[in-house]
């Protein structure tokens, strides 16, 4: 009767060390290394009234706009991100996940804009369960910047922060100097597909002309213990920590191995600059998955 006894919890004991081996077998390893970050700079599809650049409205409804959208979607498919982030406040998260499961079962019809017309596609397309929010709001006051410059003669610099060629003379010096890059604005031409306006836009020479726009020109705007430009810089560098944050605070640091963030073209050399040296994420250039053939 005891040999009995021990032979059922032997077998009982193996049972449930098969069933512990099964579960933990089943469990997918922790990723290692730095989480990629593709970070995708894009014109707003919609044209926009609240930034200092405005935009007018692409329709892409066309069936050829619809025919580049699917090549472009294909192209940032192979980043195989485990999740898309976009430029919406987390505030507007419970829409975006209703929203973006009814599209999923082919009951929603996507509005014309680049969070729907790229970040929904694309995370469908991925076969993920969400679209991700991660902008934030900012103080931007451009008319007080604008203001001061009025005030002190400096509004030459503020109405050559868009243009190729600089008027005033410190800024045709800065240009002689160091051959600042084309202005990011003038690369979103409707006379190009999606994949050569995104192409354009994620350069180098794109970062580089929006940061000189900011450290070159607006910083300028100031002076003695007025610092002007330079707190609109710092404002809008504030702002991009915070889209990094909103980052930072949805990936799953155990598993996730690279992401997607859809975002204004404006943002892009300031979310670089702030993840260039971090220990968890590596941004990655988006440039050759977009002129991959």
């Amino acid at each position: 009767m005891t040999t009995l006894r021990y032979f059922r919890r032997a077998l009982l004991a193996l049972s449930l060390f098969g069933t512990t081996f099964a579960a933990t077998a089943q469990t997918a390893p922790p990723a290692t290394g730095k989480i990629k970050v593709y970070i995708v700079g894009t014109f707003h599809f919609s044209g926009s009234t609240s930034d200092v650049v405005k935009g007018s409205k692409t329709d892409m409804s066309t069936p050829e706009k619809q025919r580049e959208l699917e090549k472009l979607i294909n192209k940032l498919q192979k980043t195989q991100a485990d999740k898309v982030f976009i430029e919406w406040e987390p505030t507007r998260q419970r829409f975006v996940d209703s929203t973006y499961a009814l599209y999923r079962q082919n009951q929603f019809t996507l509005g014309n804009n680049e969070v729907y017309q790229v970040g929904y596609r694309l995370a469908k397309k991925l076969n993920r369960p969400r679209v991700y929010c991660a902008d934030a709001d900012g103080v931007f006051d451009y008319d007080a910047t604008k203001a001061y410059a009025k005030q002190h003669g400096q509004e030459q610099i503020l109405k050559d922060t868009f243009l190729e060629a600089p008027q005033d003379s410190v800024g045709r010096l800065i240009k002689a100097r160091v051959r600042t890059a084309p202005k990011p604005s003038t690369y979103a031409s409707s006379s190009n597909t999606l994949l050569t306006q995104f192409a354009r836009m994620n350069t180098i020479a794109a970062d580089q002309g929006n940061m000189d726009t900011y450290l070159l020109e607006l910083a300028r705007v100031g002076g003695g213990p007025n610092y002007a430009g330079a707190d609109l810089a710092g404002e809008f560098f504030k702002r991009n920590v915070r889209i990094y944050n909103n980052l930072l605070r949805a990936v799953d640091v155990q598993h996730d191995k690279a992401i997607v963030l859809l975002i204004g073209q404006g943002h892009v050399a300031f979310l670089k600059s702030i993840l260039q040296y971090n220990s968890l994420f590596e941004v990655q250039d988006v440039l050759p998955l977009l002129t991959s053939k």
